[in-house]
This record gives structure tokens, C-alpha cells and sequence, in this order.
């Protein structure tokens, strides 16, 4: 089974996703033991995340079927 990315509701599902990462990282940020590495890769997998949710919400981005 396919769902398409650019499904409404996937793209409400990813956008969850973000939300999570948003207060995963302000959890790992506050605590007394920073795990940089960690940090830095959680930061390198938002943007991406991010970046991907505003091409699939961009309709330029969609190409004509």
C-alpha cells in the first residue's frame, strides 16, 4: 500500500512529527548533561523534517499528474 506525501493528512501527521522533535530537542537542551552529538543530529533531522513539510505545503512544488 502507497499513501502519497502530499496526502492532507499525511502532511498533518509530519507536521506532528515536527512538533515532537521541537520538544524533544527543548528537553535535551535543558538538561544538565548535554549530549551535543545527539543535539546536533536531532537539529540535522528538523530541518530536514521541516524543510520537507514546506516543499510538500508549497503548491509550486507538485508536479502536474
Amino acid at each position: 500500500m502507497c499513501i502519497p506525501l502530499d496526502d492532507p493528512a499525511m502532511v498533518c501527521w509530519l507536521k506532528t512529527q515536527v512538533r515532537v522533535i521541537e520538544a524533544w530537542r527543548e528537553e535535551l537542551a535543558c538538561r544538565a548533561e548535554i549530549d551535543i552529538p545527539a543535539l546536533l543530529r536531532l537539529e540535522e533531522h528538523y530541518a530536514w523534517l521541516t524543510s520537507e513539510v514546506a516543499r510538500l505545503e508549497d503548491p509550486s512544488s507538485r508536479q502536474a499528474a
